[in-house]
């Protein structure tokens, strides 16, 4: 089983509670044991094959938030790899901010690995990835130039960026049952979304209409294939959050801060990241994998 099919499984089945369990180890190895002969006898991404076949009815667990964003970090990781060892050139200092970056992202495989290990389950191997989005040739490219023109290439580090900080958002509610596992994937977040944030910085040096958050008002970048990535985040509620509920300043004052009830809106959409579903990481993941 391929990592296709392993993100298609974790996207499929139902939530689990795992509240009676608790600790790194215990938690991952409770899920992993019941799979370890399947694991041995079959190929390196068999853990999807256990999680189907043992839990599919269960499934939005420690094991599979880890593994899903254990693929999610094998892909920014791989993308600012690959960026590096290419010829594109970087203005500035913008190459070393590139670097940080990527260690960073290795720091995060590294991590969720070492959780995995630890817990004496089998880690997915790395995808094969084509940040063009070609399939290794098999279909018309989305970026082609993502490792040639430095401006694609930014908008497509966005693009992954802001993936991984919904992603992330939608997977915590998993591992509120460990105080140790919940951490470490929100430091991660953190991370992740100042990676977003400095991505769209260095957007914006170069006159993109961007923010350094998610707004309205950024300018597209999205096709048909990434629309994903930012569908939902115009949410004008948010648990009992509603546009009937803003206060806002009335222009009365010189000293005082003026807004409109449309800005307070926009605001409201600004102000929350959407949490981003397994399925739709999934969709996005897919783009740039190929079996």
């Amino acid at each position: 089983m391929h990592i296709l099919k392993l993100l298609a499984d974790l996207a499929a089945v139902e939530p689990a509670s795992f509240a009676r369990v608790s600790g790194r180890r215990g938690v991952l190895t409770s899920l992993g044991q019941k799979g370890r002969q399947a694991v041995a006898a079959a190929v390196p991404l068999a853990l999807g094959g256990v999680l189907t076949n043992a839990y599919a009815k269960r499934s939005s667990t420690v094991l599979d938030t880890f593994t899903l964003a254990l693929t999610l970090e094998y892909l920014e990781s791989e993308f600012y790899t690959r960026a590096l060892a290419s010829s594109m050139v970087f203005p500035g200092s913008t190459k070393s901010v590139i670097q940080a970056i990527a260690k960073h992202e290795q720091d995060h495989v590294t991590y969720l690995q070492n959780a995995l290990k630890s817990s004496g389950v089998a880690v997915p191997d790395k995808p094969k990835f084509d940040f063009t989005g070609s399939k290794n040739g098999t279909q018309t490219p989305l970026f082609p130039t993502v490792f040639s023109d430095f401006p694609t290439f930014l908008k497509v580090a966005q693009l992954l960026e802001d993936t991984g900080v919904r992603a992330y958002k939608g997977q915590v509610e998993n591992l509120m049952s460990d105080d140790e596992l919940l951490e470490g994937a929100l430091r991660i977040h953190a991370v992740e979304a100042r990676h977003a944030a400095h991505i769209r910085g260095m957007r914006r040096a170069l006159n993109a209409n961007v923010r350094y958050w998610v707004s309205p008002l950024d300018e597209v970048i999205t096709t048909t294939a990434t629309a994903a990535v930012y569908a939902g985040e115009d949410a004008e509620k948010q648990a009992i959050i509603t546009t009937t509920d803003i206060t806002y300043f009335p222009a009365t004052s010189a000293t005082v801060v003026t807004t409109t009830p449309e800005k307070a809106v926009q605001s409201i959409k600004e102000a929350f990241d959407e949490p981003m579903t397994a399925a739709t990481a999934t969709s996005i993941a897919n783009l740039f994998i190929y079996a």
